[in-house]
């Protein structure tokens, strides 16, 4: 299985999750060997293209760099020379800029609704004088009409009198002898008498005429005076806004520097909190690579005692363990198949039974990752079960250490039965690799010895249908 994981370069993510973690980093190193294996190969074959390619042909076309008088490009560093500014200075020359640009927006917003208002005002006005003189005007046209209608009356007389070629009066009893013959002429002179006084209502009608016309006349020049006045107070106000907004620009930059450094300082804080964190997980995966390391070197080059080895498999066999090379294995399909595969292929090797077929009191049958875990939860450290795994073709033993449960692919698929990797002992029988590692640690560092079986009071699902008798 470890030569398809290498061939491929993927591990399935379930499966990844049933290894332990002396497991992975173990298939870690292997993975990264594999790799660098590949990529020795592949930079051989691209020298010797090259070299059969020749040269590359220089390119015609390139950049040139400016060169100062030391022969190095041409470099200009802000700020170094005299009249430079320096970066205060600009920002505060930005900010000044904004702020003018800023109060040159609001003032003139401003100065539109301010004219507006007086426009307002004085097209008021302007109706206000112009109803007034519609008024006067009216009441003297209504006073002469009046007049009119009088010298009307008074032409019919003087033609009524022309008719009259003399007409005798009756002298009255005055002394004043000028009145007693009146001719027409004097009629009309004594009528003529009363002109005076419409020409006068005339002449102050015309005069308030004048004075109206005159206000109405004005009005530009009110205009005028207001825009000029709007102006002054426009200038004004522009300056001091732009002094306003520019201070509060200043204190808003102030704020922003003081909020950055006071999360430049939080963000520091984290960040050594995180480093710390993050070096004691280093040390931790670095620990536990080395120990895959070890076990990996022990189990490549070291040599198991002869006389404990064969102390151990006689036992169960006569023939003595050899070095896999394991070759792919086929992920199962779904829980039917598990079964099938099992008791079509693994009850005639006896996996899980003894000769008088009982059940080994630490098989367990088809059960999950979490079922085990909850069965080892109470049991003490040495505590241990096997399963048929759900991810390969094969079984699981989970083991109770002292901090968590630890668990441990078993390969089955090549005739015999060995942990998932490469240079591992292969033994005949299921119940031959559990009766070797109860007195041989799984792993040298961790010295995992299958001590404590957590025994099954029943037969499991996984044998249903066949004649299989319960533990003993």
């Amino acid at each position: 299985m470890l030569q398809q994981i290498l061939r491929d370069l993927y591990i399935d993510p379930e499966l990844l999750a049933e290894l332990g973690e002396d497991q992975k980093q173990t298939l870690f190193c292997k993975m990264r060997e594999e790799q660098v294996r590949r990529w020795k190969i592949w930079d051989s074959e691209q020298e010797k293209l090259e070299r059969l390619k020749g040269p590359k042909p220089e390119r015609k076309t390139k950049v040139s760099f400016l060169k100062g008088s030391d022969g190095e490009p041409w470099t200009w560093v802000m700020g170094e020379h005299p009249d430079d500014k320096s970066i205060e200075q600009i920002l505060e020359e930005e900010a000044r800029e904004k702020a003018r640009k800023l109060a040159e927006k609001e003032a003139k917003e401003f100065r539109k609704s301010v004219e507006a208002g007086l426009n307002e005002i004085l097209d008021l006005n302007q109706k206000k004088i112009q109803k007034t003189v519609e008024a006067e005007l009216n009441e003297i046209l209504d006073m002469n009409q009046k007049q009119i209608q009088q010298l009307e009356a008074a032409g019919k007389t003087l033609n009524r009198l022309k008719d009259k070629t003399m007409m005798t009066i009756l002298p009255p009893e005055t002394d004043d002898s000028s009145d007693i013959y009146c001719t027409v002429d004097d009629l009309r002179k004594k009528l003529n008498s009363s002109k005076p006084n419409f020409e006068i209502q005339k002449y102050n009608g015309n005069n308030n005429n004048n004075n109206n016309s005159g206000k109405l006349n004005n009005v530009p020049q009110y205009r005028n005076k207001v825009a000029a006045t709007v102006a002054q107070w426009e200038k004004r106000v522009l300056e001091e806004r732009a002094s306003q907004i520019f201070n509060k620009l200043q204190r808003k930059q102030l704020q922003v520097v003081k909020e950055a450094e006071d999360a430049e300082k939080r963000q520091e804080i984290l960040w050594r909190e995180q480093e710390k964190k993050a070096k004691e997980a280093e040390q931790q995966i670095r620990e536990i690579a080395r120990r895959a390391r070890e076990e990996h070197k022990r189990t490549s080059c070291c040599e198991i005692d002869v006389e404990t080895e064969t102390n151990q498999i006689k036992r169960t066999s006569t023939k003595e363990p050899v070095v896999s090379m394991s070759v792919g294995v086929i992920k199962p399909r779904s829980r039917e198949a598990i079964t099938e595969w099992f008791q079509t292929v693994e009850v005639e090797r006896k996996a899980g039974i003894d000769d008088k077929n009982h059940v080994a009191p630490w098989f367990h049958g088809l059960i999950s990752r979490q079922e085990a875990e909850n069965l080892l939860s109470d049991k003490p450290v040495g505590s241990f079960l096997v399963r048929v795994s759900e991810k390969i073709s094969g079984y699981a033993i989970s083991y109770r250490d002292s901090d968590r449960c630890k668990h441990y692919l078993i390969d089955s698929s090549n005739g015999h039965y060995q942990f998932l990797g490469s240079n591992q002992m292969t033994h005949k029988t299921l119940g031959e690799l559990i009766t070797f590692h109860e007195t041989q640690a799984i792993t040298a560092l961790g010295g995992e010895l299958l001590r404590i079986p957590c025994r099954i009071s029943c037969i499991p699902d996984i044998f249903r249908g066949l004649t299989i008798y319960a533990a003993r």
